[in-house]
């Protein structure tokens, strides 16, 4: 059987190792060379990656935080693949600055520092080494990420995750529900619920793919790439 088609922009080795171990052909997209959409023809599904910052502006503020470092060029490429994606509800799974891109992509906002707007006891940026588990995120029931994670949920629905950034989702775009939350209501992860599959994680599930922690959210995202197929 051939294996689903994930495409990816700006990856690293552990996206791409975790893709492939649940099973999937990765396309690596180079804006320069891959416009869309016909990038995304044959595709089966999306993965939007982890990096800089989203300009503000994206999402409808003037003032930008003197912490906010930004990537036009990414902006621009990846806000047009996430809408895409959405458009052909294509199977889409969004990692850090992905998940920022997504919300934002689909109407959404952003807390643009944590530590100045959302002040916390909580670090939300221990950035080595990188699958170490820093603090717990709440899962929420009856989500498509608590099915995902069913076999690492105790009771209360807790699970221990990485931590690498200083931005977060603010209000989640229309059609997304917040499915994890850090004990300081930082939110930890959206999804959009009447979708193929459509999830967003702010922690970093791909730095644990030689130890599985998280493997069954790479083989959910996999098989729901699958059966689009």
């Amino acid at each position: 059987m051939k294996r689903p088609v994930i495409a990816i922009a700006w990856p690293k080795e552990d996206y791409l190792s975790s893709l492939e171990r649940a099973g999937a052909e990765v396309r690596q997209l180079n804006p320069e060379v891959d416009p869309l959409p016909a990038a995304l023809d044959g595709c089966d599904g999306v993965m939007l990656t982890g990096g800089e910052d989203v300009d503000p502006a994206e999402y409808g503020e003037k003032e930008k935080h003197p912490t906010v470092y930004l990537a036009p060029e990414r902006d621009r490429y990846e806000l047009a693949l996430a809408r895409l994606a959405l458009s052909r509800d294509l199977p889409l799974l969004a990692i850090c600055r992905g998940a920022q891109v997504l919300n934002v992509a689909a109407g959404g906002t952003l807390i643009q520092d944590i530590p100045s707007q959302h002040p916390t006891d909580i670090s939300h940026s221990i950035t080595f080494p990188k699958n170490v588990t820093v603090h717990d995120v709440t899962i929420a029931p009856h989500t498509c990420l608590s099915v995902l994670l069913a076999g690492r949920l105790p009771a209360g629905g807790h699970v221990a995750v990485n931590s690498r950034h200083h931005q977060s989702i603010k209000d989640p775009a229309p059609g997304f529900v917040v499915s994890a939350t850090a004990p300081d209501g930082v939110v930890e992860a959206i999804e959009k619920r009447d979708a193929a599959f459509c999830v967003g994680v702010q922690w970093h599930p791909e730095n644990f793919w030689r130890t599985g922690e998280f493997s069954s959210l790479f083989d959910g995202f996999v098989e729901a790439a699958r059966r689009r197929r």
